[in-house]
């Protein structure tokens, strides 16, 4: 995306006070492009402060607004997986509440080898070697506008305009293996032989890209559910690489090849139903000719609405328009009507009698995690009055209906 483009629009500025970050904040404003400054202070090292304070001194003196956030880790694990994952929600909360296009973030040509060597090291078949210049995370658009820039550029352009950084010591070190690979491998490679290697990984992503294109015109990865017999026309390549877009878009890390490949095996098997766990709360399911990626977790939601409004839950959604069988009409004696998970004994009043909920399922082979989350809307009363995909029962039917509820 070019910077004349990035002008159109609001962005949230990812800034940490390193020179990467701070000659993108400053080339932000250079271009005019409107944005807002958002730092995190891990508190992890003794110079987190003093890089704050260089990111505070910059927005104050050129007006940008400054949003900060000091996380706290409460639980063992990974830190910089739980320092990315705060980050980014940090990003996420700003964007909604600044109204902006997403998040700019200073990820350079040097980041984008690091990530394709630490890719090809893990022995994982990514769909994407390196870096993407624009994406997604949690929702929120992310574009990365330095990828075209080295790392000591960037230090040359703060040095060059005088704009304070703050280097990060534990950068320094070779505890991490990225920082190994920086140290050392790459910093061997000139400039010249560092492009040539991000072009011959951008031809290789394009081509894979391509290849994805064709496999998702006979299979949608976004769909939580998918038929074992479709899936099953396609060749082991198009399979391998459908399996990786999709668990990419149901929120899951792929696994090794191997375990891809073990996985076909069982679907070309065809006996009947299985599951695999997948990690700690999710697991893959076939059953009745159908797979998913299913939680571990068992589920209960109940939400109590005393109006009509337009919301998103991660098990429905209110909207004003959808299928016929996921429409209803309400009327002010229905409020509050509660949206809630199925209960064992569910029964719906339609047009042709009254259908079971748990017959339906398996009549329409809906596997087990699914039918757990299925949105059920009830009256004050009590009655039933929709369950998304069978329908709305009879007095709240009509041509005109006030919302759709959609799975």
């Amino acid at each position: 995306m070019r910077w004349n483009q990035l002008a159109e629009k609001k962005w949230i500025v990812g800034v940490s006070g390193g020179p990467d970050s701070m000659a993108l904040l400053d080339l932000c404003r250079r271009h005019r492009v409107s944005v807002v400054c958002a730092h995190v202070n891990y508190h992890h090292r003794p110079t987190a402060d003093r890089d704050q304070q260089i990111v505070e001194a910059y927005c104050r003196n050129y007006a940008i607004p400054f949003y900060s956030l000091d996380p706290v880790k409460e639980t063992s694990g990974n830190f910089q997986a739980w320092a990315r994952e705060a980050r980014y929600a940090f990003f996420a909360r700003l964007a909604v509440q600044e109204a902006a296009a997403g998040v700019l973030i200073a990820q350079h040509l040097d980041d984008f080898l690091e990530t394709a060597l630490l890719q090809q090291e893990s022995g994982r078949q990514c769909e994407v070697l390196g870096i993407r210049e624009e994406g997604r995370v949690l929702g929120v658009v992310v574009v990365r506008p330095l990828l075209s820039w080295t790392k000591r550029q960037l230090q040359e352009y703060c040095n060059r305009h005088k704009i304070a950084y703050g280097i990060d010591e534990s950068n320094l070190s070779d505890d991490y293996r990225r920082n190994q690979l920086r140290h050392h491998e790459l910093a061997e490679l000139s400039e010249a032989e560092k492009r040539s290697e991000v072009r011959k990984l951008k031809a290789r992503n394009h081509d894979r890209q391509k290849k994805k294109e064709a496999v998702e015109a006979k299979l949608n990865p976004a769909d939580p559910i998918i038929s074992q017999e479709i899936f099953l026309t396609l060749s082991e390549a198009e399979q391998r690489i459908f399996l990786r877009a999709w668990m990419q878009e149901q929120g899951v890390v792929p696994p090794s090849e191997a375990f891809l490949i073990e996985l076909i095996k069982a679907l070309k098997q065809k006996n009947g139903n299985f599951d695999v766990s997948f990690s700690k709360d999710r697991r893959f399911q076939a059953a009745y000719g159908f797979f998913s990626l299913d939680f571990t977790d068992e589920v209960s939601y109940c939400y109590v609405l005393d109006k009509i409004e337009l919301f998103a839950t991660p098990y429905f959604r209110i909207a004003e328009n959808g299928e016929s069988t996921e429409a209803v009409t309400l009327y002010q004696e229905d409020f509050p009507i509660t949206i809630r998970n199925p209960h064992p004994q569910d029964a719906i009043q339609l047009r042709f009698g009254t259908k079971r909920l748990n017959r339906w399922f398996i009549d329409r082979k809906i596997p087990p995690d699914q039918r757990r989350r299925w949105p059920v809307v009830v009256n004050c009363r009590g009655e039933i009055i929709l369950v998304p995909k069978i329908g709305c029962n009879v007095a709240h039917y009509s041509n005109n209906p006030t919302c759709f509820v959609i799975k």
